[in-house]
C-alpha cells in the first residue's frame, strides 16, 4: 500500500534566502525569526481598532492573539533551525534524515510546503518593498529544490507561484515540474486583493475562476501538477463588527476568525471552481485543499447541489414546488458535488478531527492523507493515528485514503 503524504513542510533556517539571493537578503537586512512577524499574521490589526471603546482596545497587535496560540506560536518559532551550516542531521530540513522518519512511518512521498518563507515576505511588506515578494518566492523554490536535490522521487517541494503574473507562474510550474514538482500553490482568492486600480481606487482582484486564468489550469493539467490550497490561502475576514461586544478584549472576534473563519475560504474556493465551470472545462485539474479541516466537506456536497435543483433528498419530498436559487443560471451537464468528488481531494487536521464520520458521508477518494510534519499540529506519528480509525473500514478505504492522489496526478 503506498502512503502519499501530501502536506509536509521544511523548516527552513532564519537565514536561508542568503543561500539562493543574497542580494534580496542584505536589501531586508537581519532575517527575521518567526515570532518577529508572528502579530502581525496572527493578531487583530483592523484600523477600526481605533473606534471600540477606550477600555477594549489593544496597545499591540501581540494583546489580541490568544494565549494559547501565543504558545503554539513560540513552540513553531522554537523548531526554525537559525543557520544553514546547521541543518545537516534534523529532519526539519535535511532530506537524508527526512527520508529516515518518512521510512520509519512507511510514508513513500512527502509534498513538502514551506514554514518560513512567510519572514522575509514579511519584512518586505514592513518595509514596503513589495516588489521583492515574486522574487522572494521564486527564491525559496531555488532554495528547496537544492535542499532535496537527489531525493526528488520521494521528497517533492510545492512550487510557489505568483497568480499576478500568468505568464511567470506558467513558466515558474514548468521549470519546476522539470526538477521534480508535482504541486503549486493556489493564489490567493480573490487575485489582487489590496492593490491599487489604473483609477486609484482599490482594486477588487479576480475570482481564481476568471477567464484570465484559463492557461494555469491548462499547464497544470499538461503537467501532471496537483492545484494545492494550503491553510492561508484565503482572504475572507468576518465583519469587525463582532469585536464590539462589550467585553474587555477582542478574544471572541480572535476565536471567531481563528476557528471558524478559516472554513469559510474553502467552501467559497471549490463552490467557486464548480460553479463558474473551472472543473468542467479541466477535468484533469486536481486541487488539493489542505490544513482546513474537512467536517465541513458533507455540509459543502449537498449545500452546492441543493443551490442548483440537483439535490435529491426523497424524505424531505411534501410534493410541493419551490425554486431553486439558481434556476436556468446554471447550465453545466454534472451536479457541482460531482465535479468535487472527482477533481478534489481535502486532507484532516490528523491530531484534530476523527475520520470516521466524514467517511461515513463523503466518498473515500475526496479525503487524503497528510502528516502535517514536523509542525506544532503535525505529528510524526500521523500514519499510526489514522490506522486506529481505518481498520474496521470496507476494503479499499485506507488504500484510497493513503494512496488517491498518485493516481489523480500519475505519480
Amino acid at each position: 500500500m503506498r502512503i502519499i503524504d501530501v502536506d509536509a513542510h521544511v523548516h527552513e533556517p532564519v537565514d536561508w534566502l542568503e543561500v539562493p539571493d543574497p542580494a534580496i537578503a542584505a536589501e531586508l537586512g537581519p532575517p527575521a525569526r518567526f515570532i518577529d512577524i508572528a502579530d502581525g499574521l496572527f493578531g487583530v490589526g483592523n484600523p477600526a481598532v481605533s473606534q471600540l471603546p477606550d477600555a477594549q482596545r489593544p496597545a499591540t497587535a501581540w494583546d489580541t492573539v490568544l494565549p494559547g496560540f501565543v504558545r503554539h506560536l513560540e513552540m513553531t518559532d522554537e523548531r526554525q533551525p537559525s543557520f544553514q551550516k546547521d541543518m545537516a542531521g534534523d529532519p526539519v530540513c535535511d532530506p537524508v534524515a527526512r527520508l529516515k522518519v518518512c521510512d520509519a512511518e512507511g510514508i513513500e512521498i512527502q509534498f513538502l510546503n514551506p514554514s518560513f518563507l512567510v519572514n522575509p515576505i514579511v519584512q518586505a511588506a514592513r518595509a514596503r518593498r513589495g516588489h521583492l515578494i515574486p522574487k522572494i518566492r521564486k527564491a525559496w523554490n531555488r532554495w528547496a529544490m537544492d535542499v532535496v536535490h537527489g531525493h526528488t522521487d520521494r521528497l517533492m517541494p510545492v512550487a510557489q507561484v505568483d497568480f499576478n503574473d500568468i505568464p511567470g507562474t506558467i513558466a515558474e510550474m514548468t521549470r519546476m515540474r522539470t526538477l521534480g514538482a508535482r504541486g503549486f500553490s493556489l493564489g490567493e482568492s480573490p487575485v489582487g486583493i489590496g492593490r491599487t486600480a489604473a483609477d486609484g481606487r482599490a482594486a477588487i482582484g479576480r475570482s481564481i475562476t476568471h477567464p484570465d486564468f484559463e492557461p494555469i489550469w491548462s499547464a497544470a493539467e499538461d503537467l501532471g501538477m496537483a492545484a494545492i490550497a494550503h491553510v492561508g490561502f484565503g482572504r475572507e475576514r468576518i465583519q469587525f463588527g463582532w469585536a464590539n461586544n462589550g467585553a474587555s478584549d477582542l478574544s471572541t472576534y480572535s476565536l471567531l476568525g481563528q476557528v471558524i473563519a478559516p472554513q469559510l475560504g474553502p467552501q467559497l474556493l471549490l463552490a467557486a471552481l464548480a460553479y463558474d465551470g473551472v472543473l468542467e472545462r479541466h477535468p484533469k485539474l486536481t486541487v488539493v485543499v489542505e490544513e482546513v479541516g474537512i467536517t465541513w466537506l458533507p455540509h459543502l456536497l449537498y449545500v452546492i447541489d441543493h443551490a442548483v435543483g440537483r439535490a435529491s433528498r426523497p424524505l424531505l419530498a411534501d410534493g410541493e414546488f419551490r425554486p431553486d436559487f439558481a434556476g436556468s443560471a446554471y447550465r453545466l451537464p454534472l451536479k457541482p458535488s460531482d465535479y468535487l468528488r472527482r477533481q478534489v481531494t481535502v486532507t484532516p487536521l490528523v491530531v484534530n478531527e476523527l475520520l470516521l464520520p466524514v467517511l461515513q458521508q463523503v466518498p473515500p477518494e475526496m479525503l487524503c492523507f497528510s502528516s502535517d510534519y514536523p509542525h506544532v499540529e503535525g505529528t510524526a506519528s500521523a500514519v499510526a493515528i489514522c490506522e486506529r480509525q481505518l481498520k474496521d473500514c470496507a476494503p479499499g478505504v485506507r488504500e484510497t485514503f493513503y494512496g488517491s492522489l498518485a493516481g489523480r496526478i500519475g505519480l
